[in-house]
């Protein structure tokens, strides 16, 4: 029997340490565990995080008012209306009536066209983002018209009459799109796109700041003084 029991002695001999140092590691994880936790609640430390990567559990998200101010403005223009306008436009070169059969010049057109508004993000500062507690505050710009154009595709001459005497006008044309384009920009004010546009951007703006993670989102606009500012493509 003595062969036998020389080998079981130093397997044991060799076994103790390594399970001390095994227990050793362990312990001192465990205080550097405790420790953490409890410079954490005397702080009032967030500790979620350390928590998430231990458990490997779902790993908080912390939303801050930079970062929702980068991620806003990078929105640019936020479109959020489209009007649609469609109506005849009559435009002819100004003379007397009992000249207009000799040098008279009368154009009928169909004019369909498009206004957009909504909010223009590039005027978005740090200073309306604020943040309190889990709440982020946004003060967006005041909804403006961002564009109007016409549908060129839809949009044709249907009649033209020139005096027997007359030239066409090269700008008859381009004076009655023109006059389209700023009776549909009148016509979207006078029904409320600016205000349409207002609460859409609340909706839109209040859905993506959620989708960040942030738990509480206020959204509010600014509102427009003195007359509106309209882009060259409603003038």
């Amino acid at each position: 029997m003595a062969p036998v029991k020389a080998p079981i002695k130093a397997a044991t001999f060799w076994f103790r340490p390594y399970c001390l140092a095994v227990l050793t590691i362990i312990l001192l994880f465990l205080c550097l565990i405790a420790a953490v936790l409890f410079v954490g609640l005397r702080t009032g430390l967030d500790l979620r995080g350390v928590v998430s990567a231990i458990t490997g559990g779902p790993a908080p998200v912390t939303i801050s008012s930079v970062t929702v101010l980068e991620r806003v403005q990078a929105l640019q223009e936020l479109h959020t209306v489209r009007y649609v306008y469609s109506s005849y436009v009559n435009s002819q070169r100004d003379m007397p009536d009992i000249l207009k059969g000799l040098y008279g010049d009368n154009l009928v057109m169909i004019a369909v066209g498009y206004v957009e508004a909504g909010i223009d993000m590039s005027k978005l500062s740090a200073a309306d983002v604020t943040q309190q507690g889990d709440t982020i505050t946004i003060k967006l710009p005041s909804p403006q018209l961002l564009s109007c154009y016409l549908d060129e595709n839809a949009s044709q001459i249907v009649a033209r009459d020139t005096g027997i005497f007359a030239r066409p006008a090269s700008n008859l044309d381009q004076e009655a799109r023109r006059f389209a384009i700023r009776q549909a920009r009148d016509d979207a004010v006078n029904k409320g796109v600016l205000d349409e546009a207002k609460s859409n951007a609340q909706t839109l703006v209040t859905k993506f700041v959620s989708g960040l993670g942030v738990k509480n989102v206020s959204v509010v606009l600014g509102q427009s003084q003195g007359a509106p500012v309209y882009p060259d493509s409603c003038q």
